[in-house]
């Protein structure tokens, strides 16, 4: 009998043995995967949870309920009350101010989905934006970046202002004239590649800086093209650190009274625009968001959302409390970022994508660019993964429900309206039911609703009452749509699995 179950066992553990085996061998390209890094990291959680960050609510297919009591409804008021429940949608809306934002100089269909994605990244050095003092090369940023293809196509831009980026090559990226004038920083070959790092403290660099911030930020703000600005000027990439580590005869990063001045630069250079800043600074601005470089690295991106939720010592320049904690911020404020180049982008959305997609999870990203997946670059698993991280990003807002009731003189339509993604809107976009009679003719009326505060994993059930007798309310088709408050037209495609009429969602 023991020798029995005992013979049982081992086969048993043969045959799991064997499918393991298989699928690691076969299963990328039957589209199986096996999370590694997932197992790894449950391991991980017995045996050293202290190291985890905490986890932070996700959206689930099911909204949770917003903790504001309910009491009165459309049944509650009307006895001849209908109810339609729907299902949610499942595919990746394409919608404004979220997603991924890659590279606004890469060519149509280069990287995922251009053709749909609503938001590029324009990274702009000193050096190609002032090469002669007080003149602007605004058409090479234009022609470079293809930004009025992307305006006509409705997108909006990320902005990046740079001193510093590493390359292959030796180079300065700020203007000769800036370097003639102060010749104080200190040309490196590192690890991170070779480059030229100023120093931000000499008054000279920060006055010329801010006067070519200055113009930046006026012919941006003729229109409303560009939406979010990462503070960027300080350190390598414009991400506030500096390699002293390989290089100590680097100047070091500005302390909090010199940060100051670049911070309020960018306020006045860009006051329509979301702010977001690297680390979570004691002089980050009013309603200012933050951005992760380093996104789906499960080391640096613990680290950084210890300094987002606990804040700290700013190690470069040795300042107590120098970070400040915000873990509500993205409550009020995008979170942006891009995915790490450390570790390769298949391995982040097939082996490693549990982490993956844990980690923006508790960040509850907004965006993410400029790098991106890139179709041509990912198996057919991989890309499906892609889909799924683009319907995590940002805000999803669903209607779940509607009931309507009324009476001979009105009508009125309640919905339970939830957001399945991470985020909420940062922009007052406001919510409009359309009542189209027979002859065609739409009449609409605004649902009371702020979708700024209508967070991820949340619902809400709102009333609008509408001078529609209930029998004549029949005979109307309902309609809900988000607006863009300049265009005054619906632009916000609804996660709810219903017919639409363009960007309107036909709930009856």
């Amino acid at each position: 009998m023991i020798k029995d179950i005992i013979t049982n066992i081992i086969l048993i553990v043969l045959i799991i043995l064997t499918i393991f085996v298989f699928i690691m061998l076969f299963g990328k390209d039957l589209g199986i995967v096996i999370d590694i890094d997932a197992i790894k990291g449950s391991i991980t959680q017995i045996f050293e949870k202290e190291e985890e960050p905490e986890e932070a609510n996700v959206a689930d297919t099911e909204a949770s309920e917003s903790s504001e009591e309910e009491t009165v409804t459309v049944a509650s008021m009307y006895d001849n009350t209908i109810t339609i429940e729907y299902e949610l949608s499942d595919e990746v809306l394409y919608n404004p101010l979220m997603g991924f934002a890659p590279n606004a100089d890469s060519d149509e269909g280069t990287d995922v989905n251009m053709d749909k994605v609503r938001l590029v990244y324009i990274e702009v050095t000193w050096a190609e934006f002032e090469p002669e003092q007080g003149i602007y090369d605004f058409e090479k940023i234009e022609t470079d970046n293809h930004l009025q293809e992307w305006r006509n196509a409705g997108k909006n831009a990320v902005l990046r202002f740079v001193c510093d980026v590493p390359s292959d090559e030796d180079h300065m990226d700020i203007p000769d004239w800036v370097y003639k004038m102060t010749k104080d920083g200190k040309k490196y070959d590192m690890s991170y590649g070779k480059g030229y790092c100023p120093d931000y403290s000499n008054e000279d660099f920060i006055a010329a800086h801010n006067e070519a911030l200055k113009a930046l930020g006026e012919y941006f703000s003729k229109d409303s093209f560009v939406r979010y600005v990462e503070l960027g000027s300080l350190g390598h990439w414009g991400e506030w650190h500096i390699n002293i580590d390989e290089d100590d005869g680097l100047p070091v990063m500005p302390d909090a009274d010199t940060r100051i001045i670049y911070v309020k630069a960018y306020e006045d250079a860009f006051p329509d625009a979301k702010l977001l800043m690297r680390r979570p600074f004691e002089e980050l601005p009013e309603g200012g968001g933050v951005f992760n470089d380093m996104t789906g690295s499960y080391k640096d991106t613990s680290e950084w959302l210890t300094w987002i939720n606990e804040g700290g010592v700013y190690e470069q320049t040795g300042e107590e409390d120098a970070l400040i904690a915000v873990p509500d911020i993205w409550k009020t404020a995008p979170v942006g970022g891009e995915f790490t180049s450390s570790i390769p982008m298949e391995d982040m959305l097939i082996s490693q994508y549990a982490t993956t997609s844990s980690l923006i999870s508790d960040s509850h990203m907004t965006f993410i660019g400029p790098k991106v997946p890139e179709r041509e670059d990912l198996s057919g698993a991989a890309w499906f993964r892609c889909d799924d991280i683009m319907k995590m990003l940002g805000y999803r807002y669903a209607v779940t429900t509607m009931e309507y009731g009324g009476d001979d003189t009105q009508s009125v339509i309640g919905l339970r309206i939830s957001n399945e993604a991470l985020a909420p809107i940062y922009w007052e976009y406001p919510v409009y039911l359309y009542l189209k009679d027979e002859m065609g003719n739409i009449e609409k009326y605004k649902v009371d609703i702020d979708l700024t505060k209508l967070y991820g994993g949340e619902s809400t059930y709102v009333m609008t009452t509408v001078p529609v007798s209930f029998d004549l309310l029949s005979t109307y088709q309902i309609l809900l749509g988000i607006e863009d408050p300049q265009t005054q037209q619906p632009a916000v495609y609804i996660a709810t699995n219903a017919e639409r009429s363009g960007y309107m969602t036909i709930l009856k």
